[in-house]
């Protein structure tokens, strides 16, 4: 009986799991808030202690930037991406035999002409000069471009003189190697030889004016007539300036006349230079500090490439704006670059 008593007396406790499960589960809610709490505060802080990076900017191409001119043909280049930002310079490959064609070609007593292929296309002045000039034979040829320019410029001149028509000749265009050497043996060109005149680049002619006050029945035009103030709009110098022999190695010539183009020519007027001393200052500007210069309402910039010792030369060349490369025949490349 004591022992059935004693088992009556003691008081049985159950397990209650569902409460231990409901306890573990609050302790894990409160973990979690606790930690994310921390993890807010700290990457507050390091946003604001963060060091800002400059963002890229990206340039998008227009339309400009596509065009080129007939003379970059061979730009390489590659497309912009979303994410890389445009260079303002990229680069053209130039072979070698362009360094000795181009309208800034100097040929003189130091420089040969070489005859590079397809520099020019020499056409008789005859048939293709307009009315407001005259040939001086029906055999004198010009490069197509400086005919072209040259029937703009007496255009202009005869329509300053309030005439369709002008007593202006033009004779002495392009030379070929073989008639250069017939007039050198012969004695009428008695200062250059074969391939050293200028005359072979079909950019450079003689110009005289008819003149029945004349002794002569010529003259020439005068420095401060509109004719020699304003052909440089057109691309055109005086060949060999007074003063300047010591430069151009020939005596100063008053009628012989060289196409370079525009905005070349302007300045070299402007400045009084000739044709050496412009190639010569050229030389000292490159593309990060280029020559600038200001004719016919436009900007340009001009600078100087020297060619690579052996095959082609990477040329540095503006990425969307227009511009021409021209060989100096001095063992270089002259960039004309149109800013504005």
């Amino acid at each position: 009986m004591a022992k059935g008593d004693n088992r009556r007396g003691r008081k049985k406790y159950r397990v209650r799991y569902d409460r231990i499960v409901v306890l573990i589960l609050i302790i894990v809610i409160i973990c979690v808030l606790v930690s994310s709490c921390v993890n807010l505060v700290n990457g507050k802080d390091n946003r604001e202690n963060a060091p800002e990076f400059p963002k890229t900017t990206t340039i998008a191409p227009t339309e400009a930037a596509k065009k080129t001119t007939a003379k970059n043909t061979n730009v390489e280049s590659e497309a912009p991406t979303e994410t890389t930002a445009v260079s303002p310079f990229t680069t053209a490959s130039y072979a070698p035999e362009e360094a000795y064609k181009g309208d800034l070609v100097l040929v003189n007593a130091d420089y040969e002409y070489i005859f590079p292929e397809n520099d020019i296309e020499a056409i008789t002045i005859v048939g293709n000069r307009n009315d407001c000039y005259q040939a001086g034979d029906y055999v004198t040829k010009l490069d197509k471009e400086v005919l072209i320019q040259l029937n703009a410029l007496m255009e202009a001149y005869a329509a300053s003189m309030n005439s369709d028509t002008t007593n202006v000749f033009v004779q002495d265009g392009f030379r070929t190697y073989d008639e250069q050497v017939e007039r050198h043996n012969s004695g009428k060109s008695k200062t250059f030889s074969a391939g050293h005149t200028d005359y072979h680049t079909g950019r450079t002619f003689d110009m005289f004016l008819m003149n029945s006050d004349s002794s002569t029945g010529y003259s020439y035009f005068a420095a401060d007539d509109w004719f020699s103030k304003n052909c440089g709009s057109y691309g055109f110098i005086l060949r060999y300036p007074e003063d300047k022999q010591e430069k151009t190695g020939e005596n100063p010539r008053t009628y012989t006349y060289r196409y370079v183009g525009v905005p070349h020519a302007v300045y070299i007027n402007e400045q009084q230079l000739c044709f050496e001393e412009y190639i010569e200052k050229v030389k000292g500007y490159t593309n990060e500090a280029p020559l600038e210069i200001s004719a016919g309402g436009h900007t340009y910039n001009v600078y100087y490439v020297a060619m690579e010792e052996n095959g082609n030369t990477d040329i540095p060349v503006p990425d969307g704006a227009e511009y021409t490369v021209s060989g100096s025949n001095t063992g270089g490349y002259i960039v004309t670059v149109t800013v504005s």
